[in-house]
């Protein structure tokens, strides 16, 4: 048992991204809550879904390292009924955004339908925005009280008794374990700590029973809090995207020359890093050829250039595969490497993959979330909106994703430029190899809007404040 001086933290573990943004480096948050817990501050409750039992290793390893303050305990979340899912669907599109329409209307994949139903239902959920979902009453008293009668189930109600934490942290409030942890703390009047793990998360649909604090990455999401989640100006704490930590720090930057050998190009070699869109892009092979031809030809004004070519890191089993299939016609190129490795599979990775993207000449990529990282390494960036050598309609075609809301602020700063055709995308990459200072000060005004501080101390911030309202 705790001791009174001991505070209890219960701490949702509910996504890889927790690890990605809390234990892929040091100095992390998980590293500073440890140093809490050894000096018999700190007493930590981990709960974690228990049909994801890769999540639970990392954990469980924390744990046996401190038996006397560490638990883990998993929880089962029932399949929602067709009742609840209607529900959950009503309140969901109190939010309608670029990012909402997107998904509402066209779909993400050219082969998924699009997301909530069928297109004819974008005018209701559209109206649902504008009616109910302007109403703060609604938002936050209503849809509690019907929450409670709709989903009787209280999951987390044994854990909340057996441990009575001070505090509740629930790092990503758009995944529904999260939503289910916070509105038992909200019941049982437990302050919580909350943030969303990815920067489209906070524009996509309603998120019920926000936290008392938030955490949030950029100024970019410290404004979609207040504009689409109504939260309050004062319950929001820019703390900086915590990855970013590991991403910008020197300590682990190696020489352009000793990537250059991993690769396999020649020494003065410039190189592209190409950052796959798997699915939602399926023209990409066009693209790459292309680029590559330019490269056979020698008409980048007389610079050697490679490429490095990813798959879509956020990939399912069916992106993986077909990734590997549309780029087997380049695997054999010798102006080309593969990096097939997952990002954020284990340190060294970690460190060999931010060092490739670190000395790239240029990054493209498909309106993928690689623009935060490579912001941050003031990466010349480009984003091809067109299609190969298709004549898509709107709704199959990549310029769909400019709709999206975090992509505007991208767009519109001007840091990563859009290429229309192939003549833009060739005068485009010519011009960042010979001058890759061209646009940095679009990029500096898209790292003060959508990446947030870069001082390294994101880590230490979240550990603060969370010790604070511990303390509180």
């Amino acid at each position: 048992m705790a001791s009174d001086k001991t505070k209890t933290l219960l701490f949702s573990i509910s996504v890889g991204e927790c690890y990605k943004n809390f234990a892929a480096f040091p100095g992390g948050l998980f590293e500073l809550l440890e140093a809490d817990v050894v000096r018999g501050a700190l007493r930590i409750i981990f709960v974690v879904p228990k049909e994801k039992t890769a999540l639970l290793e990392p954990v469980e390893a924390f744990a046996k390292r401190h038996p006397d303050r560490v638990v883990v305990e998993t929880v089962t979340i029932a399949p929602r009924t067709t009742i609840q899912k209607i529900f959950a669907f009503l309140y969901s599109y109190f939010v309608y955004t670029g990012t909402t329409k997107t998904l509402a209307t066209v779909g993400m994949r050219p082969n998924d339908a699009p997301g909530g139903g069928n297109r004819w239902l974008a005018p209701l959920k559209f109206a649902l925005s504008k009616t109910f979902g302007r109403s703060r009453w609604i938002r936050f008293s209503v849809v509690p009280v019907l929450y409670r009668l709709f989903f009787p189930q209280r999951p987390f109600a044994q854990i909340v008794d057996t441990y009575e934490p001070d505090l509740v942290f629930v790092p990503d409030l758009f995944d529904r374990f999260d939503v289910e942890l916070s509105r038992e703390a909200m019941y049982r009047k437990i302050r919580r700590v909350g943030m969303v793990m990815n920067w489209d998360h906070l524009d996509k649909y309603f998120l019920p029973f926000p936290v008392e604090i938030l955490f949030a990455q950029s100024d970019q999401m410290r404004r979609f809090a207040v504009e689409f989640q109504m939260y309050p100006n004062e319950a929001i704490r820019i703390v900086g995207y915590p990855f970013l930590d590991f991403v910008a720090n020197k300590e682990y930057r190696a020489p352009r020359e000793e990537i250059i050998k991993k690769l396999g190009f020649s020494p003065n070699a410039k190189y592209v890093l190409y950052i796959a869109g798997s699915m939602y892009a399926p023209d990409e092979p066009d693209v790459i050829e292309e680029m590559i031809k330019w490269a056979d030809h020698n008409e980048y004004g007389g610079e050697d250039v490679y490429f490095v070519i990813r798959p879509y890191p956020g990939g399912r089993g069916k992106d993986v595969e077909f990734d590997e299939q549309k780029f087997n016609g380049f695997a054999n190129h010798p102006r080309v490497s593969f990096q097939m490795e997952k990002f954020w599979a284990g340190f060294e990775t970690n460190i060999e993959f931010m060092n490739i993207m670190r000395h790239a000449d240029v990054l493209i990529q498909v309106f993928s979330t690689a623009v935060i990282p490579a912001a941050a390494l003031d990466r010349p960036m480009i984003t091809p909106s067109f299609d190969g050598h298709h004549l898509r309609p709107f709704n199959r075609s990549v310029r769909r994703f400019e709709m999206r809301e975090h992509f505007k602020d991208v767009l519109e700063s001007g840091g990563q430029q859009r290429a229309l055709t192939f003549e833009e995308l060739k005068e485009k990459l010519t011009m960042y190899l010979k001058h890759p200072e061209t646009h940095a000060r679009e990029r500096e005004d898209m790292r003060q809007k959508v990446v947030g501080p870069l001082d390294g101390n994101a880590s230490k911030r979240m550990h603060e404040l969370l010790i604070k309202e511990l303390d509180s």
